[in-house]
């Protein structure tokens, strides 16, 4: 690999077109080929009444969408979206990989227990998130098993994260003999580098083996040995990195900011390269007590072209069929305007899941009435039902872990939803 160009990469920035001709995969770690997991939080709170769960002002009552003055909510299949942003190109572009998940009652008003509630299926904080606990059922020996972006980030004590926004930082990592302003030189001579490589793994030995370890000592040097361990594979990483190009710019509108595109490009490299296999993403901002309308628009927007991103880059990359990937929020926004302009908070919020080539895709389940409050369903047709069964975090969050093939895992029983309900989310 050339170091030089590879540091030369991690500091550019530039539109997402096509690979170079020149990108190649490395070799997997571990050789791990299954589904991979990505889930983006929404944080902030989203108005899905402008998004995946539309709703035209009712006569009489507060306004809800003041696009739905002079517009009609759109449809495409089975799904509905408002017509804003690019909704439209997004959603009849993957409608048949989607699956909607409405009206689920995040039972809160509060961005923590909401996005806790929302990412790992409890109010309160302690349980892993869904890629977490997916990263240590299935490959917690990658080197970089479970990447995290921010927003709600517990694991449970089940894996580390590891956070990928500072690429020099990973460089440092990967190759920690080398000097940051020049690739080709070292800190010092490869034979005094190979004692002091040697003198550390003495020292970690006898740690390692030494009595008396507290809990979270064993814990913290057997960490430190996995990470030594595994991060052979990281060159794997880097060289795709180099490979890759430019990266990703972040966006701003106004005082509002996203990296999501970029996140998206470093977890698909490091799927790519084998050391990852689950990550959160974080695209924030939607907390939108004023100005709600034109940072609405702006947010749905980057989200929808971030996710085309990620679909696209997947394909380039060759792992398009095997992702998975869960969007969603704290929670939504009230069924009508404040005196700013903008919407305040509001429990009810939808999830969205994603993947190719599934017979539940162009898939509405769950529901919400004309003034966006959840109604019970029934738990196997998954529609309105008054003798059914509210959808909470916890059911949706439960319905992941079993179709993920992890509801069953010793992980996830340390972490038990306690759940009542079986819906039928995935059912065709």
């Amino acid at each position: 690999m050339d170091r030089r160009y590879f540091l030369k990469s991690l500091g550019a920035a530039s539109a997402f077109a096509t690979l170079p001709a020149s990108f190649k995969l490395h070799a997997a770690p571990g050789d791990y080929t299954g589904k991979l997991l990505l889930n983006v939080q929404c944080e902030g709170g989203w108005d899905v009444t402008s998004f995946c769960d539309p709703k035209m002002n009712v006569s009489g009552e507060r306004e809800i969408s003041r696009w739905a003055r002079t517009g009609e909510i759109g449809t495409v299949g089975n799904l509905s979206y408002a017509p804003i942003g690019d909704n439209a190109n997004f959603f009849q572009k993957y409608y048949r990989d989607m699956l909607v998940i409405n009206g689920i009652d995040s039972q809160t008003n509060s961005h923590t227990a909401g996005l806790t509630n929302n990412i790992s299926g409890r109010l309160a904080e302690g349980f892993p998130t869904l890629a977490a606990l997916f990263a240590s059922v299935n490959a917690p020996n990658l080197p970089i098993s479970f990447v995290n972006n921010g927003g709600y980030s517990h694991t449970g004590n089940l894996i580390r994260y590891t956070r990928l926004e500072n690429t020099y930082s990973l460089l440092n990592i990967i190759y920690p003999n080398t000097t940051s302003w020049d690739p080709d030189r070292t800190w010092l001579a490869d034979s005094d580098w190979d004692l002091i490589t040697a003198a550390r793994n003495s020292r970690l030995s006898a740690m390692t083996q030494a009595a008396g370890k507290t809990t979270r000592q064993a814990r913290n040097r057997a960490n430190y040995q996995s990470a030594l361990n595994n991060s052979g594979g990281l060159s794997d990483f880097a060289a795709a990195l180099g490979d890759a190009g430019e990266l990703q710019p972040p966006v701003q509108f106004g005082n509002l900011w996203s990296n999501f595109k970029g996140q998206t490009q470093l977890a698909l490299l490091a799927m790519s390269s084998g050391v990852t296999c689950a990550a959160d993403l974080l695209h924030g901002g939607f907390d939108t007590h004023q100005n709600h309308d034109a940072e609405t628009n702006w947010l749905f927007s980057e989200l929808t072209s971030g996710l085309d991103y990620l679909w696209t880059y997947a394909e380039q990359l060759g792992i398009a069929d095997r992702l998975v990937v869960v969007v969603n929020s704290d929670f939504g926004r009230t069924p009508h305007y404040n005196d700013d302009d903008g919407k305040d908070h509001w429990p009810v919020t939808s999830t969205i899941v994603m993947e190719r080539n599934t017979p539940w895709g162009n898939r509405v389940v769950g529901a919400t009435d004309e003034g966006h409050n959840s109604l019970a369903i029934d738990t196997q047709t998954m529609q309105a039902n008054p003798q059914g069964s509210y959808l909470f975090p916890k059911d949706v969050a439960q319905g992941l872990r079993n179709y993920l093939n992890i509801g069953d895992h010793a992980n996830a029983d340390s972490f038990n939803l306690a759940t009542t309900e079986n819906f039928n989310f995935f059912g065709s």
